[in-house]
């Protein structure tokens, strides 16, 4: 079976060509343009599975940010696509290509992904963390994805670490996601600016908005505001890694997303974190570990999905 793997985001959307062995072939990549509204949107994710499929009789899987309705294929929130809230996607597709489709929320799309083609291949009870612009996560317990009583389970990202930090974007205080993402990030930069308008992660960062990137590399430097804010993303990984851990006693934790390229930075000083604040009889029971898909993941894991759903 071949499967056209979508990847859809709120900057870009990719598809690609993917066999069961993992292998992608005929990879594109358009803008999403989410101020061009819905049908505009539902046009270039259309034309690009035609474009990857090329007539063969293909599955579509596509991995979308937000809250997912699996049974009717629709997104039921994104909120940086808001275009597509409760827009029936799976139906069109089918209706517009003749493929069926298969949809799945983007971090739980990177966990089947890891289960299908990346190092959870061969175990049953494993966590994906997905670091980015957010942070999102997908749990297998014995050998099956936890997506809840109403499907939207698994906001991993929306885990308080610390009830008295930062405002998240979803209204509570302390998320994961306020230290280990690049916005919880740049939200860190903000609060310690005053402290530090020298910064190297502003020559860094240029003219354009603060990246995780730039705050590493001022890290690198011995920076102080950078080394406040990657101590700020450690600890609050960490902590939510050791709560992880404490609640499903997964054999392993696999980080992906953009920001794990930076692992070496960061990886010893979490997994010491985690260490600290995981139940004694658990402490040995796992490893954290960066994911070997790195670039590719999102889009085996899109693929994932409808491998996942017609096994």
């Amino acid at each position: 079976m071949k499967i056209v793997g979508v990847d859809l985001g709120g900057t870009n959307i990719k598809a690609a060509l993917v066999d069961e062995n993992g292998e992608i072939t005929r990879q594109k990549t358009t803008k999403t343009l989410v101020n061009e509204g819905t049908e505009m949107i539902c046009n270039r994710i259309i034309g690009l599975i035609k474009e990857i499929a090329l007539d063969e009789p293909v599955k579509v899987g596509i991995g979308s940010p937000g809250s997912i309705d699996r049974e009717n294929g629709v997104i039921m929130y994104a909120n940086n696509i808001t275009a597509l809230n409760g827009v029936e996607l799976v139906r069109m597709i089918k209706e517009s290509t003749g493929y069926d489709a298969y949809l799945e929320n983007d971090a739980k799309a990177a966990a089947l992904g890891e289960r299908w083609f990346g190092s959870a291949r061969n175990i049953d009870n494993f966590i994906v963390l997905t670091l980015g612009t957010g942070v999102g996560g997908g749990a297998y317990t014995e050998g099956h994805l936890i997506v809840g009583g109403h499907g939207y389970g698994g906001e991993i990202g929306h885990m308080i670490v610390d009830p008295s930090g930062p405002v998240c974007s979803c209204g509570s205080k302390g998320c994961l996601e306020t230290f280990s993402s690049v916005t919880g990030m740049r939200k860190w930069v903000k609060i310690f600016q005053e402290r530090y308008p020298d910064s190297l992660v502003f020559k860094y960062s240029g003219n354009g908005p603060v990246d995780a990137k730039a705050i590493f590399d001022a890290f690198k430097e011995g920076d102080r505001l950078a080394t406040l804010v990657v101590r700020k993303f450690n600890w609050g990984l960490g902590i939510g890694i050791g709560s992880l851990v404490n609640i499903f006693n997964p054999d392993l934790i696999i980080l992906s997303g953009g920001i794990s390229r930076a692992s070496d930075i960061f990886l010893e000083e979490v997994k010491q974190v985690a260490h600290e604040h995981t139940y004694p009889s658990l402490s040995h029971s796992y490893d954290i570990i960066i994911s070997e898909l790195k670039e590719k993941g999102a889009i085996l894991g899109a693929a994932s999905v409808a491998l996942e759903r017609t096994k």
